[in-house]
């Protein structure tokens, strides 16, 4: 009887060391591993935080979330999380509370990153919140106005064109048929034939014989072209030589400037006595060509009076 009863003691305190290892571990995974300080956080969503979150500083955990409640704020609601942190945790007054995930797949928590400010907050003080990015509720947001847009642009746009597209072949197909073949059959067709005919007759042109006319007549535009250049040469050289000349004469007129000077004068002087003596000589010259012609005319009619000659008859005389 007596074993029975060291069993039966056994058993119960072997069950109370686990009841109790039960209950530590519980309380250790709450969080609570002790007297707390409370802090005030406000967020606009609180996606997976609840009750027991844990609370992180720098990635340590410092605390949990105790309750979660919702405040209506300027139209809109907000939910105030109150944070559990072991009590005594030195918190600058700047620093933020940041809802993190550690990864895609990890749980929600609150992870204050410490501030530059030197001054601890007070228990009871409202930490600056700043809420995560869900990279899921954003690709689903992407997916749902992507998936909208095909519903109610993309897809009706589509539609429009491929009609569109539809009539556009229609009018192709139409125009065409009554437009364009007829006119290709009219005018381009006719168009092709003379210029089939044109590249025979150029063909002929280009024939062997005909090729070698023209290297001939290239060779010799390249003879001439040589020419050409020792021409224009020559002609820079007599170029040279006329300014040369030129300044020749320049320095000979300006040597002897005052006797040209006077050659003028003498000139000028000349030219003005005929000029006065113009009528008396011009009066002479018809006189000379009134007798010369006589003469001509006697000697035409009586060449003999060039080897005997005759006097003139007396008009006085009788005959």
């Amino acid at each position: 009887m007596r074993r029975d009863t060291i069993n039966y003691l056994t058993v119960g305190v072997f069950v109370l060391v686990l009841f109790v290892l039960l209950m530590g571990m519980l309380y250790q995974i709450t969080g609570r591993t002790g007297p707390t300080d409370d802090y005030f956080v406000k967020y606009g969503n609180v996606d997976g935080i609840k009750y027991g979150t844990p609370v992180l500083y720098e990635g340590y955990q410092i605390g949990q979330v105790e309750e979660v409640v919702p405040v209506r704020e300027g139209g809109g609601t907000q939910f105030e999380l109150t944070l559990a942190v072991k009590e005594g945790w030195q918190i600058p007054d700047d620093s933020i509370a940041k809802v993190s995930k550690s990864g895609l797949l990890s749980a929600v928590a609150i992870d204050i990153q410490e501030g530059q400010s030197g001054t601890p907050m007070a228990p009871g003080g409202e930490l600056r919140g700043q809420e995560s990015f869900d990279i899921f509720s954003a690709v689903g947001d992407v997916a749902a106005d992507f998936k909208s847009l095909s519903r109610e642009s993309i897809r009706p746009l589509l539609d429009n064109l491929n009609k569109q597209v539809d009539g556009l072949a229609a009018d192709l197909r139409s125009i065409t048929q009554g437009s364009l073949k007829p006119i290709l059959d009219k005018q381009v067709t006719p168009l092709l034939d003379k210029l089939d005919d044109s590249a025979e007759g150029l063909r002929n042109v280009l024939s062997d014989e005909n090729q070698e006319h023209v290297d001939t007549i290239l060779a010799n535009l390249t003879a001439s072209s040589s020419d050409v250049q020792t021409l224009i040469a020559e002609i820079g050289e007599t170029r040279k030589s006329l300014d040369k000349l030129l300044a020749d004469t320049d320095r000979l007129v300006a040597s002897n400037e005052e006797d040209i000077r006077e050659v003028v004068m003498d000139l000028k002087k000349s030219l003005y006595a005929v000029s006065q003596h113009i009528d008396a000589v011009a009066h002479n010259l018809e006189g000379s060509s009134r007798n010369m012609q006589e003469f001509t005319r006697q000697i035409r009619e009586n060449p003999g009076l060039l080897l005997r000659g005759s006097s003139p008859p007396d008009e006085g005389a009788s005959p």
